[in-house]
């Protein structure tokens, strides 16, 4: 899917204006010439089909004509092309299990090659955390927030993710927790832990969330509530950097509903295993 992720919506008319790096983007990576369509990611999680309608290789201007008469944050339907062609208004995914990452803070490279992979498979929101074992000074390098909203944008547009992945300051573990408390108040709650003592399979993390889920969905039932989605409405899970996660911070993740998972399988590197956990948790919920 060629997909371009837009900071700006279409003005009234339906037309964006595209220059600059953008421009170069769209004309010499995509390729893209006049009657060619890409689908727009715009601000506010939608998607839309677009047609390039005009291009000044001189100036290095290009205008998209959004697909019918309804613009940016309307309800998508069908409508006509500035080529006078049907297509689809709208790009309507499938639902997904929301995916929160808490990614205690590795190497500053690490850090940078976890965001693009969690952005490449549609993790709504990474929370970089401060552990005990964070390197002195990696915090830091994240301050530079245009550089990851630029590595964000930049997986989204080779992914074709139609998730708007947010990347927060980096918070102290206490502070990560009320901030993702604030926003998955119901989520599924897990951590990697390389250890096996204290742990449990992520199946069986999954069948304890499914019990929780039936159970709430019987009570439901009987005060004549409308039952519940059976996959949970989110889950965050997280992830230690390159020393692990401290006892002392997995003692604070167990008092907050986490469950240490451990996955039978080889040693991962903490790039490696934020990857392995969204694969899996996708694999297992969106299935």
């Amino acid at each position: 899917m060629r997909q371009f992720v837009s900071a700006a919506s279409p003005n009234s008319k339906g037309l964006l204006e595209i220059s600059g790096k953008d421009f170069h983007y769209l004309r010499n990576v995509l390729r893209l010439s006049v009657g060619d369509m890409v689908t727009l990611s715009l601000p506010g999680g939608v998607s839309r089909e677009s047609t390039l309608c005009k291009v000044d290789d001189g100036a290095k201007k290009m205008t998209l004509q959004v697909c019918g008469t309804a613009f940016a944050g309307e309800n998508p339907s069908q409508g006509k092309d500035c080529a006078g062609q049907d297509c689809p208004q709208g790009l309507e995914a499938a639902p997904r299990t929301r995916l929160a990452l808490l990614q205690f803070i590795p190497k500053p490279q690490k850090m940078e090659l976890i965001v693009r992979q969690a952005a490449e498979c549609g993790v709504a929101a990474i929370v970089p955390v401060i552990g005990e074992y964070t390197q002195g000074g990696s915090e830091k390098a994240l301050q530079k927030s245009d550089r990851f909203e630029k590595i964000i944008r930049e997986a989204r547009q080779q992914s074709g993710s139609q998730v708007e992945t947010k990347i927060f300051q980096p918070q102290k573990l206490g502070a990560a927790l009320d901030l993702i408390g604030e926003n998955e108040p119901s989520a599924l709650k897990l951590f990697l832990y390389e250890r096996t003592d204290g742990t449990v399979s992520f199946k069986d993390a999954l069948l304890a969330q499914e019990q929780n889920r039936s159970q709430a969905q019987e009570a439901a039932a009987a005060s004549l509530v409308p039952a519940k989605s059976r996959a949970p409405i989110s889950c965050v899970y997280a992830v230690g950097s390159e020393g692990g996660i401290s006892p002392g911070e997995c003692g604070l993740l167990l008092s907050r509903g986490f469950k240490a998972v451990h996955f039978n399988t080889n040693i991962l590197r903490c790039e490696t295993a934020a990857l392995y956990a969204a694969a899996a948790i996708q694999s297992a919920l969106d299935n």
